[in-house]
């Protein structure tokens, strides 16, 4: 089984390393890492130089010139060049990934065939995420620790829970783990014949906000297998200031979410 990890990036070469030294530190080594790089200036290509020895393989950079936000044709562009690969799995440049991340992702697919699986992460507040840096970020990578503890009662990050790893079905089950809705674009993975399937993401979207969920109600309508657990895969969201979604796209989302029949966007991997 062939797996890709994809991080979406965009001027965060600060945060983007924290994610890429947490990708040295998996589990599983038999993967390649590529990054989907929406116009970032050359500190970006600097800091992914730093790692270029860090991996089996060489990261693979995509860039193109920043005309705004284009994380859908950038991330497309990616997928075009995966054609050889099983398993696609999606980050974010400002997320710290477990040492199980990729394990745990692969798991999914061994056991169900025509996946999705959607995971979520733990809500880094800002006091702790500015105390991580490349030489410690995995005491974070490791799981559940007494710095996050302590964070969560001073009220400084959420989901602390999130970073107890569950791995027994019937254990997610109990613990309601295995409740999860939708798709995030930071953590989720999918078999290439699914994403090629529905076109990859709809490159209509060139404002924030609406990609993931157009992408995650076209594989729903598809007849993906959505298999969604929280405290598995475990991801570390880094603090950032939130953008605002879209008016407009919040709009076409809630449109496009009751309609059944919307499988493949035209505007995607492939033209037309």
């Amino acid at each position: 089984m062939r797996v890709a990890v994809v991080v979406t990036t965009y001027n965060n070469p600060n945060y983007l390393g924290l994610c890429l030294r947490s990708l040295t530190n998996q589990s599983v080594a038999d993967f390649d890492v590529f990054v989907a790089d929406d116009g970032s200036t050359d500190e970006t290509k600097k800091k992914i130089e730093t790692f270029k020895n860090a991996f089996s393989k060489p990261i693979q950079h995509f860039w193109h010139p920043d005309k705004g936000f284009l994380k859908p044709k950038i991330n497309n562009e990616v997928f075009r060049h995966l054609k050889d690969y099983d398993i696609i799995i999606c980050v974010d440049d400002d997320t710290i990934e477990h040492h199980r991340f990729v394990e745990d992702h692969i798991a999914i697919h061994e056991r169900h065939d025509n996946a999705v699986f959607m995971g979520r992460r733990v809500e880094l507040g800002p006091q702790i995420s500015g105390k991580i840096h490349e030489n410690n970020v995995l005491d974070f990578n490791r799981g559940f620790t007494r710095g996050l503890f302590l964070s969560g009662l001073k009220g400084d990050s959420h989901a602390m829970l999130r970073s107890v790893r569950i791995k027994n079905p019937l254990l997610q089950k109990a613990f309601r783990r295995n409740k999860v809705q939708d798709l995030l674009g930071s953590n989720f993975s999918v078999t290439r014949e699914l994403l090629y399937k529905v076109n990859g993401y709809n490159e209509d979207f060139t404002t924030y906000w609406g990609e993931d969920g157009d992408l995650f109600v076209r594989l729903r309508n598809a007849g993906a297998t959505l298999v969604g657990i929280k405290g598995y895969a475990i991801q570390y969201h880094l603090d950032h200031p939130r953008r605002e979604p879209n008016p407009e796209s919040q709009a076409i989302y809630a449109k496009i979410i009751e309609d059944k029949t919307y499988t493949r966007c035209k505007n995607g991997i492939e033209k037309g």
